[in-house]
Formats: C-alpha cells, structure tokens, sequence
C-alpha cells in the first residue's frame, strides 16, 4: 500500500465527522507547519475531512459542520476555499547537490486524490460507503424527528393521530379496513425511509376536503355556555 493510499484509507470515514467549521488559517498552519511530505499527512486529513471530489454531480461537496449538512460546490469555484497553499521542501540526496520539491495543496486535491465518489440518498447507509467498488456519499441530511416510545407522547398527540387514522379510515377508505391498514402502512415505510415502489391517488368531489377541514375545526372550537 502506497503512502498516498494509506492516507485516504484513512481519512475517508472522517468526512462529515468535524464539529468545527472549515478553517483556511488552519490548513495553512498545517502546511507551514510540515518539516517534511510525511507531516503532510495532517493537512491532507484535515482538508479531507471536510471535501470529497464527486463525479455524480461533478464537481466537490463541502460538510459544512456549522449546520451538519452538505453543500456542493463547482470545479471553478472550489479555488475560493481549497487556496493554492505551497510548501517546499529540499531534499539532501547522497550524491549531487538537494532538490527542491515542492507541494501544492490544491494541485493534490484536484489532480492527485483518486477518491471520487458518487451522491445519492439512502436513510439507511452511513455518509461514506461502498457498493461494488464504488464509493458513495450519502447526502441524506437525516430525519427531522427522532423515534420515541408511543408512550411518551400527550394525550392530545395520540387524539390528533386517532382523528388522523379515523379520517383515513373513514373518508379515504370508505371504512375498509384492509384498505385502511395499507395505507397506515405504506405512510410508515415512507416515514421509516423505505424505497417505495407505489404511489397513493386520492381524488375526491370537489369542495369535499374544505367540508371536512370545517367539520374538524368545528369539533375543536371550544363550546362556552351563558348564564343569564
């Protein structure tokens, strides 16, 4: 294994991990940093802990730690955040005079990392995986709700959800109840993040849905009594 290959192993799973914003100064001291091409090896990890070349929308996508999401950024306009930041280096070789290397940063993101991946959206896999040798990132930001035991919702949760499975039942199912249970059932997969492979049609007279709004909100205005 090559030293450039033990680097990516190595900082592929921490995309998308950093708790921190994305800091040029940073990168910087890095590279100044460096006494030799091995020390490099944290500047590397840290700009790959928060870039990763694409190939499916081409260009680059960013974690943008500060609001735990991903933002993609075109080839043109990735020089305004991977700057050409240069260091060298002189080597004494045994024979003959040093020679002088030299290392760009942004030249080795661009040209040099052979990781590319491609985007998709999956609820169920991690941010970086593999499927048949190719490398995928997974863009899905994560659900807007986190799972809770039934039990722990208000009684006024569970009587909006009742009111909910009674419109279902009732009004788009006509009371069939087996009917019922797969729609319950198929808004639950879609919840769950599952790929579903049907749709739901509903069509109905019109006016029929304002009917029932009104009918609902009836039901909940409050009722005040007089005393004369």
């Amino acid at each position: 294994m090559t030293a450039q290959t033990s680097t990516q192993a190595q900082v592929i799973p921490k995309f998308g991990e950093q708790k921190k914003a994305f800091s040029i100064d940073e990168l910087k001291w890095l590279i100044n940093a460096a006494k030799n091409m091995r020390d490099l090896n944290q500047a590397k990890g840290y700009l790959c802990s928060y870039f990763i070349p694409c190939s499916n929308p081409h260009g680059v996508f960013m974690w943008r730690s500060e609001i735990k999401n991903l933002e993609h950024i075109p080839d043109k306009n990735i020089n305004k955040l991977i700057r050409p930041i240069t260091k060298v280096f002189y080597t004494q070789s045994e024979q003959g005079p040093s020679q002088k290397v030299e290392f760009n940063i942004n030249k080795w993101f661009m040209i040099e990392y052979s990781t590319v991946c491609v985007a998709t959206c999956d609820p169920q896999k991690s941010r970086i995986f593999k499927l048949g040798g190719q490398l995928y990132l997974n863009i899905f930001p994560g659900f807007l709700h986190i799972l809770r035991p039934i039990s722990t919702f208000e009684s006024t949760t569970h009587l909006a959800v009742k009111f909910i499975f009674s419109h279902i039942q009732d009004i788009w199912c006509s009371g069939d109840w087996n009917l019922t249970e797969y729609i319950i059932k198929w808004l639950a997969g879609v919840a769950a993040g599952r790929k579903m492979y049907s749709i739901l049609y509903l069509k109905s007279g019109q006016g029929l849905g304002q009917r029932h709004y009104n009918r609902f909100h009836s039901a909940q205005r409050p009722r005040h009594s007089t005393r004369l």
